[in-house]
């Protein structure tokens, strides 16, 4: 009489074999997915002229395959460097995006006093924002039409400083050192109407 086959020795090769794809296939995931590098990343509004310090950048994993390139990793050491351009919250900081100097721009903060019905609603810190010049007529007075004081400066702070639908806006914005006078000389006389540089 024959003996019955022996069920256990027959699945163990094809258990053993499941179980080693199975470990590889892990593997292989695992390694795809932890595929990249670590780059540089804008942790808040940066704006052009801004020496980049250590509270201004973080690391993210990223995969950028063939555009690697462009952008800096983790092995380059950002800090002390000059932002070439205005960079938001979360961008990957490019390798054209800083440098150590800026040729003829040397930027000074503003401080703005806007009725908050002469500012753009919706602006961010960082944002590129146009100043208009403008001169209300009186006691029928011939009009002036407004005049472009300063076009794509960068929004620094703003911060609300009356609770009126009239009240006051605080505002700071990163002018040129050469326009610096241009901007004070037009806030003696008349009022200033802040926009957004693109919407």
């Amino acid at each position: 009489m024959r003996p019955p086959k022996n069920t256990f020795s027959a699945r163990l090769p094809l258990a053993v074999t499941l179980i080693i794809a199975s470990f590889v296939s892990a593997i292989f995931i695992s390694s795809m997915a932890n595929k990249g590098e670590d780059y540089w990343v804008v942790r808040g509004a940066i704006i052009t002229g801004h020496v980049i310090s250590s509270s201004d950048l973080e690391v993210a994993h990223l995969n950028l395959n063939n555009s690697s390139d462009l952008y800096m990793d983790k092995s380059f050491n950002p800090i002390g460097l000059i932002a070439l351009r205005t960079m938001q919250q979360g961008e990957v900081i490019g390798a054209a995006d800083l440098g150590a100097s800026i040729a003829g721009q040397s930027t000074s903060a503003v401080p703005l006093s806007v009725r908050s019905v002469d500012i753009a609603k919706g602006l961010a810190l960082g944002e590129g924002v146009d100043v208009y010049w403008v001169l209300d007529s009186n006691n029928g007075e011939e009009s002036v039409e407004p005049v472009l004081v300063l076009g794509g400066a960068a929004l620094l702070s703003i911060e609300s400083t009356g609770n009126s639908f009239s009240g006051d806006v605080g505002l700071s914005i990163a002018v040129e050192n050469t326009q610096v006078l241009r901007v004070l000389s037009a806030t003696t006389v008349g009022r200033l109407v802040i926009i957004a540089s693109h919407v």
